[in-house]
Formats: C-alpha cells, sequence, structure tokens
C-alpha cells in the first residue's frame, strides 16, 4: 500500500488558515517585487539622470531607490509577523494532534520505547516538518516566481546574456535532486540519534537518586558522550555532504555571473565604439538582475538541504500518527453493569511480544463484593491479570468479563472510570495534594478530601505539610516519601468510590504500623466492591474471601488462608518461608 506524502498531510494544516497563508505569499510576492524593480531604477539613474547630467533628477531617483529599499523590507518585516503567527498555529495544532494520539495508544507502544525519543519526535521533529512545508511553500513560490520573472527580463533586454546566466540552471537542478534522496538518510539516522540522546538524558534526569545511590555517574557520563559522539558524527556526515553541495552549487551558478562579465564586457565595448543601444546603465541592470537570479536559485537550495532533514523527520512524526489504536471502544459500547459486578476470567491466553505465553487457557472468577487476592513468584502472571481487566493489554484468545459483559464491549473510559487502582509504583503529577486528588473526582469538596486523606492514613502528614492540601509536591511527588506518596494515591481510590477495585503491591512502600492503619482503610474501601488484590507479603492477603496461587500462568491452589495453610501445599510453603525472612530481619534490627 503506497503511503500518503507527509508534505501533503501536514499542508492540511496550513489550509486550515487560508487568509494568514495567502496574506503571507502576498506579502512575499510584494517585497520581491519592489526588489526586482531596483536594478530598473539604476539603469534610469545612471543613463537619464547622471548620464544626462540631470542634476534636478538626482534626489528624485535617491527617493525612488530609497522608496524601493524600504518597502521592500516593510513588506518583508510585516511577512516575518504573519509568517510567525501561521508558523505557531500551525505547530499547536500538529502537536496537539501527535499529543492526543500518544494519549490514545495502547501501553504496548510505550513499552518499546524510550520516554524522551518520544519527546523528540513531538517537540523537534515536528517544528522540522512544519517549518520545511511553511518556509519551502512560501520561499519555494516566491523564488520560483522571482526566477521567472528575472529570467523574462532578462530575454528580453539581451537573449544571449540570459542564456548564458540561465546554462548552469540545469546541472544545479540535477545535482540538488541527488543531494535530496542521500541527505534524507543521512538526516534520518541524525534524526535518531537525536532521540537516543534525548532518551537517555531524560532516564539521567528521572533516575538521578538511582545513579547517586549506585555511584554511576562515570557509567552514565560514557553513556551521554557515546550517544552525542553518534549525534555528533551524523550530523557532521549530512553537513558534510551539505559542505560540498551548497558551495560546489552556487560556483557553478556564479559561472554564469562570469560569463556575464566576460561577453557583457565586450558588448558593452563594442556598444561605446559603434553607437549601440547597450549603455552602462544596460549593463549594470543586466549584471543587478543577474545577481539576483542566483539568490532565489541559492534559496532553492538550502530549501532542499531543509526539506531532506524534514522528510526524515516526518517519517518519525507520521510513525505515531499512523501506529494502530488496537484497544479502543467498540462502536456501539454496552453499559457498565449497575450492581457490583463479578469478573470471569475464561480460558485466557496472553503473551507479551518475543516472550513465551504467560498465560493460557487460564480460568477465575471473581465474587461480586468480595475479595480475591493472587499470590505466587515473579512472573506468575499477577500483573498481566490486572492489566488484562483494565484493557491495557487485549486477550489472545478466551475472554475477560465483568457482570456477563467482556470488556471488549464496554466503552474503554467508562471501564476504567469503574476501577480504582492503586499500583505498586505510585504516581502523582506536579501540582498541589488537591490537585492531585481530585483528578478521581473534580467537584470533590475539601471536607470530602480531607474524609478521603483521613481514611487513608494520609490527613496526619498532609495537614503537617507547610500549605496542607495545597502543597505543591513536585514531579511526581518528588517532596514526599514513598509511603506518603502510596497513602496519596489509595486516598484518591476512596475518594473515586469504584465498584471495582485493584490494589497492586499498595502497602508495599510503608513501614509496618502504617500499612495497619492503611490495612484497615482498605478493609472499609473493599466492603462490597469487588476486589483484586496482588500481593508478594503475605501478611496483606490474609483476611482475603479467596487466595489464589499462581505459578507460571496456572492455579495451583486456591482457598482462604486457613484452608490454604491446613494444607500444606505451595501457599503454606512461601507463608512459612516469609515468616523466617522476617523473623531473621526481626532478630537483625534487635542486634543494632
Amino acid at each position: 500500500m503506497k503511503t500518503e506524502n507527509p508534505f501533503r498531510r501536514v499542508s492540511r494544516y496550513l489550509l486550515r488558515y487560508r487568509g494568514l497563508f495567502v496574506l503571507t505569499l502576498t506579502l512575499a510576492v510584494g517585497s520581491t517585487l519592489f526588489l526586482v524593480s531596483i536594478p530598473q531604477v539604476i539603469k534610469w539613474i545612471v543613463d537619464d539622470v547622471i548620464g544626462a547630467g540631470r542634476k534636478d533628477l538626482l534626489i528624485w531617483g535617491v527617493a525612488a531607490l530609497t522608496g524601493c529599499y524600504f518597502l521592500r523590507d516593510l513588506l518583508n518585516s510585516l511577512r516575518i509577523r504573519v509568517n510567525n503567527t501561521l508558523e505557531q498555529k500551525v505547530l499547536v495544532d500538529l502537536r496537539g494532534d501527535l499529543h492526543s494520539r500518544l494519549l490514545d495508544l495502547p501501553v504496548g507502544y510505550y513499552d518499546q520505547r524510550q520516554t524522551g525519543e518520544i519527546a523528540s519526535r513531538v517537540i523537534e521533529d515536528v517544528q522540522n516538518v512544519e517549518r520545511a512545508l511553511l518556509d519551502g511553500t512560501e520561499q519555494g513560490t516566491v523564488s520560483l516566481l522571482t526566477l521567472f520573472g528575472i529570467s523574462t527580463i532578462l530575454f528580453v533586454q539581451q537573449p544571449l546574456l540570459a542564456a548564458l546566466v540561465l546554462a548552469p540552471l540545469p546541472i544545479v537542478i540535477f545535482m540538488g535532486r541527488m543531494h535530496f534522496k542521500a541527505g534524507r538518510v543521512l538526516w534520518k539516522r541524525t534524526r535518531e540519534a537525536a532521540g537516543d540522546l534525548n532518551g537517555l538524558l531524560m532516564e539521567n534526569i528521572s533516575g538521578h537518586r538511582l545513579i547517586s545511590s549506585f555511584s554511576l555517574a562515570d557509567r552514565e557520563r560514557g553513556r551521554f558522550k557515546t550517544a552525542a559522539h553518534r549525534l555528533r558524527d551524523t550530523t557532521l556526515a549530512a553537513m558534510f555532504r551539505w559542505s560540498l553541495h551548497g558551495p560546489g552549487t552556487n560556483f557553478i551558478s556564479s559561472l554564469g555571473a562570469v560569463a556575464v562579465m566576460g561577453v557583457g564586457g565586450a558588448l558593452l565595448m563594442e556598444s561605446n565604439a559603434t553607437g549601440g543601444a547597450f549603455s552602462l546603465g544596460d549593463f549594470i541592470s543586466f549584471f543587478a538582475y543577474c545577481t539576483l537570479v542566483y539568490e532565489p536559485v541559492s534559496r532553492l537550495n538550502q530549501l532542499n538541504q531543509m526539506l531532506a532533514a524534514a522528510r526524515a523527520s516526518s517519517d518519525r512524526v507520521f510513525e505515531i500518527l499512523d501506529h494502530p489504536i488496537a484497544i479502543q471502544s467498540p462502536a456501539e459500547p454496552q453499559p457498565f453493569p449497575a450492581s457490583v459486578p463479578e469478573v470471569r476470567y475464561e480460558n485466557v491466553s496472553y503473551g507479551y511480544p518475543d516472550r513465551p505465553p504467560v498465560l493460557k487457557d487460564f480460568s477465575l472468577t471473581l465474587p461480586a463484593g468480595k475479595v480475591t487476592a493472587l499470590v505466587g513468584h515473579t512472573g506468575a502472571g499477577k500483573t498481566t491479570l490486572a492489566n488484562l481487566l483494565l484493557r491495557y493489554y487485549d486477550v489472545t484468545g478466551g475472554s475477560v468479563s465483568i457482570g456477563g459483559t467482556d470488556v471488549r464491549q464496554l466503552d474503554l473510559s467508562a471501564l476504567r472510570e469503574q476501577i480504582g487502582l492503586v499500583a505498586q509504583e505510585p504516581f502523582l503529577f506536579n501540582g498541589t495534594v488537591a490537585e492531585n486528588l481530585r483528578l478521581a473526582r473534580a467537584a470533590a469538596t475539601d471536607e470530602e478530601l480531607v474524609a478521603a486523606l483521613q481514611a487513608a492514613a494520609a490527613w496526619e502528614f498532609v495537614h503537617a505539610l507547610p500549605e496542607a492540601m495545597e502543597t505543591e509536591i513536585g514531579e511526581r511527588g518528588v517532596r514526599l516519601s514513598q509511603g506518603e506518596k502510596q497513602r496519596l494515591t489509595i486516598a484518591r481510590v476512596i475518594l473515586r468510590n469504584p465498584p471495582l477495585v485493584i490494589l497492586d503491591e499498595a502497602t508495599a512502600s510503608v513501614d509496618t504500623i502504617t500499612e495497619n492503619a492503611i490495612q484497615q482503610a482498605l478493609a472499609t474501601l473493599v466492603e462490597e466492591r469487588t476486589t483484586l488484590v496482588i500481593a508478594h507479603r503475605l501478611s496483606t492477603v490474609r483476611r482475603a474471601d479467596q487466595i489464589v496461587v499462581l505459578a507460571h500462568g496456572r492455579i495451583v491452589e486456591k482457598g482462604t488462608h486457613d484452608d490454604l495453610l491446613g494444607r500444606d501445599g505451595a501457599y503454606a510453603k512461601l507463608w512459612r518461608a516469609q515468616a523466617q525472612a522476617d523473623q531473621h530481619a526481626f532478630e537483625s534490627l534487635s542486634e543494632l
């Protein structure tokens, strides 16, 4: 299937602002017309004013020349202002569509890419594409019109000299096409290297504490230096080709001016000797036009370089916009169950790309209004089951249903709004405590926020903050401890009050005293709600209505805490192993 030209796709964004675009072109053409008129004014001053000794007209000639320069630059100034306005409007639209697409893409897309690399596409690549399109359309149109207009004037004045001026153009055009094809490949490598460098930079910033704690600064300096050198090398390779192409085409173009100087000079001397019509003013005007011919040629040459870089960026931009959204709402979604629902996994199969299947023909029922806990070693499939319920991924076989309705038949936003998630790694936005809580319910009152914080054993530390709930907590909640961040995420779920709750190691990052307080709050939260608990610490699931022990994507045991201990099976072994580990840790602390 042939893909649409990326510049044609971006041009649709320009056409949203036809008025500004037409005004930009009009101002550019107007500025060019005054530029083209300057040699004619110079010819008149040389031949009809200075040559004729008309001192009375000299002031008018100077005024006319000044006016041409002034109007040229005035229109150009207005063009720049209009062009910048148009450019920023298109940038906002294109980045907005790109950002919207990124929000709609499935979780799996981000699993395979660096955050910084994606960010470089939204910021740098979009600007490269937009600038090349806008400048290419405007400057390209004006340059072609200028080239055509001046060429016409030259042929009318002196056909022989005009032919000499334009003789190098076919060679320049051929070299430009060759440079565009090769330059596109080189600039694509440069953009990829820039994305890798941005990704590494953002990784170093977000992981600064880990880098410091493990003394990895030298290692990261080396990685950054390697990535920076790769960007340097790819950029130099692209610029090296340009260093040959740009000056080379300029030199070839300048041979036309050299020919005009030689042949035109001979014609002028012959005209002076024979009383011909070719005057000094004609020669100066013609030579001025000759230099003006090469200005649009040089501009087109530079645009060729810009387009080569932009084509590489456009591939990266439209890779995101064209990426399929495999997980989305159905055309006619079913309503979400009105009551607290039962959840069923029926013959579910799923495997991550390039990895063995995690689940195969897996079946499990989460009773309505009850707590089901999943335990087992890392990689057993616990988090995968939660991800399938949230539709972060879709099953490759079987089905996941809520209240008898397949999750794939539910509206995606409605599904996730009805599930409260407390993840193992808490995430908070840069803002105040209150702003982060109101993500769950925008209209919540301060009293409701306080109640949710109290239920999550978080009010005491929030109340002690400098501005209580209006305290700025920094990016990712960096000004709070891990346990404090986790309690805020629990308060957020309490505030939402959903019928389904997923607790993924919800108390893994808090101390024992805080854990006990949170467990009491969670006991209230999960009442009459269908709850899925993922846990490594078995002490947190003792009160679950059913405990499911997983191993390699299979259920090896299922029952209550007491039942499973009585069977002396896999769960009992895990319980004893953790009890011994906790006792050993306690004894070690006692010896300090």
